[in-house]
């Protein structure tokens, strides 16, 4: 693990592999753990995995600033630092948001999107009511929604525990207004700004998130998407091989 400090913080970060650099933005608490089955990508792309503020293995001091803004002024700082110019941004969940505000406001520096369980803001009420569940949840027991999310992402006890353990290590304020950040973000006006080509991943049983591929199809000017059938929302830990295939064939394809 390396760090660097950005505003007297510390964000916590991995560079592993060589070749063409792709960024992974987590969903809130989860961390850079949460890509795991994402590193044998590493033999043919060189990887980074930071942990946001105040999540995982990076601090965070009371006061500061949490919001998609800033996560993301934070991720070009941290390309910056490793001397990369641009790079393609694989997000999931929620951390598709910050994903899709780079993609938009830091066009320069995206040079491909890949999105799993992605949405351009929270429009149904079954969906809104999870997030504020997740809020709800944050606030009163992290120990118990850390191991809730372990337990839908992987049925391997040790990975499991993996995952449970660096969540647990995220400030719970930070996770909250990550979520909150979520529940309120928009760009659906912006989302057909984004020029770069872009892959997108569903399950087939992930009914809430779904729902947001007809948008997408109508809007993105340049697009795959790829639907894995019988899977939930949690796809890089639970289809892994499946995504790391999509990954690889995808960027063969639109870099050359």
């Amino acid at each position: 693990m390396k760090s660097v400090i950005i505003n007297q913080e510390r964000m916590a970060y991995e560079d592993i592999g060589t070749g063409e650099p792709i960024l992974f933005i987590h969903p809130p608490g989860m961390g850079r753990k949460v890509f795991e089955k994402q590193k044998p990508l590493s033999t043919k792309f060189r990887l980074i995995l930071p942990d946001l503020v105040g999540q995982g293995d990076s601090s965070f001091h009371e006061g500061s600033e949490v919001s998609v803004k800033r996560f993301s002024e934070d991720l070009v700082f941290l390309m910056d630092e490793l001397h990369i110019n641009s790079c393609i941004i694989f997000g999931y969940s929620a951390g598709g948001i910050i994903s899709q505000y780079l993609a938009i406001h830091f066009p320069e520096r995206v040079k491909a999107l890949i999105l799993s369980g992605a949405y351009p803001n929270v429009n149904n009420f079954i969906f809104k009511t999870e997030h504020k569940l997740g809020i709800y949840a944050i606030k009163k027991n992290k120990h118990f929604i850390s191991s809730v999310i372990a337990k839908s992402h992987t049925k391997e006890k040790e990975f499991r525990l993996v995952l449970k353990e660096h969540m647990m290590k995220s400030n719970a304020d930070v996770w909250k207004e990550f979520y909150e950040e979520s529940l309120h973000f928009n760009c659906k006006d912006q989302v057909r700004n984004i020029q770069v080509s872009v892959l997108l991943i569903y399950g087939s049983k992930a009914d809430q998130i779904n729902t947001h591929i007809k948008f997408y199809k109508k809007h993105l000017p340049s697009h795959q998407i790829h639907v894995i059938k019988g899977e939930t929302h949690q796809l890089p830990t639970r289809r892994s091989s499946e995504v790391n295939d999509l990954v690889t064939q995808f960027l063969m394809n639109s870099l050359n």
